[in-house]
């Protein structure tokens, strides 16, 4: 019997899912016309919750195939783990060491003696959390739509925002409700929550109801760096847009598309604007938010907020003199230093290849509409964000509709990579050696 590592397992399981699923979009009650390699795609994109599109959400699939899509959705943002937990409640099952394993390579966790407790936690709040977005957005739809649609419309953009999927049942996206605060800043709260992740907001649960006197400092360096992230990127697009895409804007207006704009980046892939239109500078700036990303164990993609801080602390402390990574007087292992290091590079070197394939499948696009807008469909494909500067052929659907059959392939497996991890990508490939020996200090200079 062969002897899968926890990191095999999980990306073999996200690719089977994966596989189902483009199997049921193919299905002829699921959608109004499609290839595989659309389904995969989609399902990919689903599973991943990225949100990039080559097919109309909203057009070019039936209630079933929605439905689908929802289901892939809620499983990619959960965590298969988490879905599998409800049948192991159900039937009393309780998870041998391998799946705790796996469970904590999923969600990133240090140690948890009692895995199924934090996968049923899990279950939990994502129920709590998509029930109070549902109840916000069916307000905020009600005017819009009968009780029917209002409820479909509800639930589907509820749980999209809070698996940070960016899929909407709607062609242009939000883009009809830029004008309405209760749709905007609901779906935003959905996905900032939603990119803390399960340990963090688990961890605000447990605070709140008094069982622990001080957060994790995990959990102070997420919501930390979440606030740095959103108020920066919130005043870069206010500043750089004032003239351009929020011209002629009322100020709640211009304040809602702004916030939303700088937030949604970190892996959301809503959208209430045109992206194309933004600046180029704006632009690179969403870019750099996508590749930061969520931070771990939760529903987004991205390097994750805690590997660019610590990044950013070990160059200041470098900088300074300083061997040791501090954060709020606490030294960060060397072994987490090293890990973030690498994580940063794979990423970096796995985004720059994947871009030059692209520029060569794609030269056509790249001719007609320069390289910008396919660094941005790949760092969004990384980051598992869904924004795109949209197709030149349907302006509803991601820049990937007009990508060839390789250049959609490049996509998907760069979803995949964002959404099980680019570390974990590396473990499924190659084989873990341990070190007997050392060889001699080498001397090379540097700079």
């Amino acid at each position: 019997m062969i002897r899968w590592s926890p990191f095999r397992y999980i990306s073999a399981v996200y690719i089977l899912i994966i596989l189902f699923g483009a199997v049921l979009l193919k299905l002829p009650l699921a959608n109004r016309g499609l290839s595989f390699i659309d389904s995969l795609f989609t399902s990919t994109s689903a599973i991943c919750v990225t949100g990039l599109i080559v097919k109309d959400t909203a057009l070019d699939f039936t209630l079933a195939g929605k439905a689908i899509i929802l289901f892939l959705i809620q499983t990619g943002g959960m965590g298969y783990m988490a879905v599998a937990s409800l049948f192991m409640t159900i039937f009393a099952i309780k998870p041998d060491k391998r799946q705790n394993i796996v469970v904590q390579q999923e969600f990133g966790l240090f140690s948890r003696d009692n895995t199924l407790m934090f996968l049923r936690l899990v279950v939990l709040t994502t129920f709590i959390f998509e029930m109070l977005g549902f109840i916000f957005l069916y307000l905020g739809f009600k005017d819009t739509f009968n009780v029917n649609e209002t409820i479909v419309h509800a639930i589907f953009h509820s749980v999209s925002a809070f698996c940070n999927a960016g899929f909407s049942s709607f062609s242009d996206n939000l883009g009809s409700f830029a004008n309405n605060p209760i749709i905007g800043l609901t779906a935003s709260f959905l996905f900032i929550i939603g990119g803390l992740g399960f340990i963090v907001i688990i961890d605000i649960l447990e605070r709140l109801k008094g069982e622990k006197r001080y957060l994790t400092e995990h959990s102070r360096i997420v919501i930390f760096s979440t606030l740095i992230l959103i108020v920066l990127g919130f005043t870069c697009v206010y500043a750089l847009e004032y003239g351009n895409i929020l011209a002629g804007k009322e100020s709640v207006s211009k304040f809602i598309i702004s916030f939303f704009t700088a937030a949604t980046p970190r892996t959301a892939g809503f959208s209430l604007i045109n992206i194309s239109a933004l600046l180029p500078t704006t632009l690179l700036i969403i870019v750099l938010l996508m590749f930061i990303g969520a931070s771990p164990g939760g529903t987004g993609g991205g390097i994750k907020t805690t590997t660019f801080v610590i990044i950013s602390n070990f160059f200041t402390s470098r900088l300074k003199g300083l061997k040791s990574v501090n954060i709020e007087k606490r030294r960060i292992p060397e072994e987490q230093v090293n890990k973030a290091l690498t994580l940063f590079l794979i990423s970096l070197i796995l985004i720059v290849t994947m871009i030059g394939i692209l520029s060569f499948t794609e030269r056509n696009i790249v001719n007609k509409i320069g390289i910008l807008p396919i660094i941005f469909e790949e760092v969004s494909a990384f980051g598992t964000v869904g924004l795109s500067m949209g197709s030149s052929v349907q302006p509803v659907v991601s820049l990937s509709h007009d990508f060839t059959f390789i250049g959609k392939l490049i996509i998907i497996i760069t979803m995949l990579a964002g959404r099980i991890g680019p570390l974990t990508l590396v473990a499924t490939v190659l084989k873990k050696k341990s070190e007997s020996f050392q060889y001699p200090l080498a001397k090379v200079q540097i700079g």
